[in-house]
Order: C-alpha cells, then sequence, then structure tokens
C-alpha cells in the first residue's frame, strides 16, 4: 500500500467532504436554527446526521454499488417529493415556534430524534444526490478495499468538521440574539425552508 497515494486519497476525501457540506441549503439552516434555538449539543446532533448520510453515499460511491446508487437516482423523484414534504413540515415549525433569549438544551432522546431527521432528510436531499451521483462516475469502483475505506472516512471526516466548525460560530452568537430577533431568523428560515422546498415540488425539475 502506497502510504504517500493514501494520504494524498485522505486529504482528497476531506475536501469532498467539506464541499458537499459547505453550501448553504436546507440542510445548512435547520443546523443552525437547532443551534440558535436548542444550543450547540442539538445543532451538533443535526451536523452528524448530516456527515453519515454524506459517509452513506460515499460507501455505496467507493465500494463500486453501482446498482443500489442507481435504484436511488431513479427514485429520486420520490425522494425530492418526501423531502420536500418534510422541509415544509419542519418551515412551519420553525415559523411557529418561540424563541427565548437564550438557547436551552435538549434531551439525549432529542438528541438522537435530530440526527435521525437530519440522516433521514439529507438521504432525500436532490443535492446530495446529484452530487454523489457525479462523484461515483469519478471515483468509483475504487479497486482497493482499503482505498474506498480511506474515502467514505475522509468524506465524514470532512462533512462533520464543517458541523463542528458551523455550529460552533452560530452558538457563539447565540448569546448576542435578542426575542425579537431570534423570530424574525425563525421566520426568515422558515420561509427560506418554504422556498426550498417548492423549488424540489416544481414540475417539469
Amino acid at each position: 500500500m502506497d502510504v504517500s497515494a493514501d494520504g494524498w486519497l485522505a486529504l482528497k476525501s476531506v475536501g469532498v467532504g467539506i464541499a458537499v457540506a459547505a453550501p448553504v441549503g436546507p440542510m445548512s439552516l435547520l443546523c443552525m436554527q437547532r443551534t440558535l434555538r436548542q444550543g450547540r449539543a442539538q445543532g451538533l446532533a443535526v451536523g452528524v446526521g448530516i456527515a453519515a448520510a454524506d459517509f452513506s453515499y460515499a460507501v455505496l460511491g467507493a465500494f463500486g454499488l453501482t446498482a443500489l446508487s442507481s435504484v436511488l437516482l431513479a427514485g429520486a423523484q420520490a425522494l425530492r417529493f418526501a423531502g420536500a414534504l418534510v422541509l415544509l413540515y419542519f418551515a412551519l415549525r420553525i415559523i411557529q415556534s418561540r424563541p427565548e433569549s437564550a438557547p436551552h438544551g435538549g434531551t439525549a432522546v432529542a438528541a438522537w430524534r435530530e440526527f435521525a431527521s437530519a440522516y433521514l432528510l439529507t438521504l432525500a436531499n436532490p443535492p446530495t444526490i446529484l452530487f454523489f451521483a457525479g462523484l461515483f462516475v469519478a471515483v468509483a469502483p475504487l479497486v482497493a478495499a482499503a482505498h474506498a475505506t480511506v474515502f467514505a472516512a475522509g468524506v465524514f471526516t470532512g462533512s462533520l468538521l464543517w458541523w463542528i466548525v458551523l455550529t460552533a460560530i452560530v452558538a457563539g452568537t447565540a448569546s448576542k440574539l435578542t426575542p425579537p430577533m431570534l423570530r424574525g431568523i425563525n421566520r426568515l428560515s422558515g420561509l427560506v425552508l418554504i422556498g426550498f422546498a417548492v423549488y424540489a415540488l416544481w414540475p417539469g425539475r
């Protein structure tokens, strides 16, 4: 095994993980809103769920599971519809929520719920599906199982690093926000999420 090649693959894989996580989209908004409302731990639970979904898609591509990935792509329309409905649900809940002056921590059960919902939503997120569909062509199948493992682990690491940094930044500003400001952020976030959902459901896409 070429150690230098593996190191370069690991770095590239971390970069891929950051690249798929960094663009501002519905999952970023959900992560930031959870961090503002419930604290960094709950926001990070969302981030870990997103990173786990990115890892799942990376495994499909890295190990050359093209048959399963083709099934996912064939069902992209159904996934888009389901994801849009869930986004609408979250958007309405965010708009109707009454934020406090300071975030309150959630329970371990709530954290698991945030993780699971973020994981499933990311799997159904069309941009994530399309990103990894293009990636499958570039990197799959990786010949050696060890290389595939390095790639998938690197994607997870890069994605998780992004969410750790993002939740730290958002949590650091939460104490400076007043309830009226938080209500405004909630309403804006909810409206943007509704926009993402409508875009996903738009005919002809």
